[in-house]
């Protein structure tokens, strides 16, 4: 609202402001005072694993050197532990709390061969939503195979950028894919979906939107190291709003020819199915991406609420994000596809998230994939698309 007076409302306004900042700094510090040391203890996780993997690797259904974390929901303290001979982890003073709980266990490409007879890396995870602790106990949590991603979501910017001057400004989302294996890929057919709320313990995902790479099948290669931008719109938005970004040079882009949307130079993906709104719009609050190959897009039907339906098996990658990470339970992805959350950020603050660095292989950058993005992802203070930003040595 625009004040025509604003002169002489001014020192109203002013007083108004001065009071809420106090109100807000007052809430602010009632907020972050914390339980007192002698609050604190120890806290036990125990780590099985029933699905036959490292029975058969240790003769044992409990499991050794599995990465314990534990995530306080009113503190957002992250507390770390790693499982013994005994399958056991230790959290040292660790505050009381509601906490979420997620494990993940790396296997080797040797260890999978002798289970399955395929060279290939594996990871164990399980998940714990909202366990509350006031005191010393032990959490039993069982964790499961999930398949690394070979092609990953390496940053998504959905958070919108801060008014410059527009304000809610969200055309330039943008999803950057990466080839994090060894091999040339081929991106033909690749179809982008999300994944709707309320479907977690179903066999597939409810999509609002899904779009799909064109080609014939090796048209679109994607060589080991190398990534691709699929915005949402492909033009240079920092024209517009100043706070926002350059996506003129995008790989490709949504269009959504049904319902006004501005087509711009980049190619098309090709729309498979739009559900509402006049672009593929990522939440600026929670969503879940998926990225999927299957060989007929529409043999699996529709919902009763006009979401496409896509088997859980097709998925190669997922990511599920979040602007409040403690309201875990409305959970779109169950933990073979995404053991966690990333986000917790405010929106409209052009941030973005940004998978980890695991390691190098050479000079090409390996990628952290655990299948539970409350690990493998991290904030960016800007988005960056078609680079990763590596950490700076100390």
């Amino acid at each position: 609202m625009i004040f025509s007076n604003y002169k002489y409302r001014w020192k109203e306004i002013s007083g108004l402001i001065v009071i809420l900042a106090s109100f807000l700094w007052i809430i602010g510090c009632s907020e972050s005072v914390a339980p007192p040391k002698s609050m604190r203890s120890n806290y036990y996780v125990s780590v099985l694993d029933t699905s036959g993997f490292t029975e058969q690797l240790t003769g044992d259904i409990r499991v050794e050197g599995a990465q314990v974390f534990a995530n306080s929901i009113s503190y957002q303290n992250v507390y770390q532990g790693l499982t013994d001979s005994s399958g056991q982890a230790q959290l040292t003073d660790i505050l009381p709390d509601q906490y979420n709980f997620s494990i993940t266990k790396r296997l080797t490409p040797e260890e999978v061969f002798q289970i399955t007879g395929q060279s290939i890396e594996r990871i164990l995870n399980g998940q714990v939503q909202n366990v509350e602790i006031q005191e010393p106990d032990t959490l039993q949590v069982y964790i499961h195979p999930a398949t690394l991603g070979r092609l990953v979501l390496s940053e998504i910017y959905y958070n919108g950028s801060p008014a410059d001057p527009i304000p809610y400004y969200f055309h330039d989302q943008f999803t950057e894919l990466y080839n994090n294996s060894d091999d040339t890929l081929y991106l033909d057919s690749l179809i982008v979906a999300d994944a709707d709320g309320g479907y977690i313990d179903d066999e597939y995902i409810h999509s609002v939107h899904a779009y799909m790479i064109p080609g014939s099948g090796r048209d679109h290669p994607l060589a080991p190291g190398e990534m691709i931008i699929i915005a949402q719109d492909a033009t240079d938005h920092s024209s517009v709003n100043k706070s926002s970004i350059d996506l003129s040079h995008a790989d490709f882009e949504y269009f959504a020819p049904d319902q006004g949307d501005v087509n711009y130079d980049a190619p098309n993906m090709k729309q498979l199915h739009h559900k509402y709104g006049i672009d593929f719009l990522y939440s600026v609050m929670s969503d879940a991406l998926t990225i999927l190959k299957v060989d007929d897009p529409y043999a699996y039907g529709y919902d009763d609420h006009d979401c496409i339906l896509f088997p859980k098996s097709a998925i190669l990658d997922a990511v599920e994000y979040r602007d409040n990470l403690s309201e875990t339970k409305y959970k779109r992805l169950d933990p073979s596809l995404d053991a966690g959350m990333t986000g917790g950020i405010e929106n409209y603050q052009g941030l973005s998230v940004q998978r980890k660095i695991s390691r190098y292989e050479g000079e090409r950058i390996i990628l952290m994939d655990n299948n539970n993005s409350s690990i493998d992802f991290e904030i960016l203070e800007e988005p960056t698309p078609g680079y990763i930003v590596e950490e700076e040595e100390e």
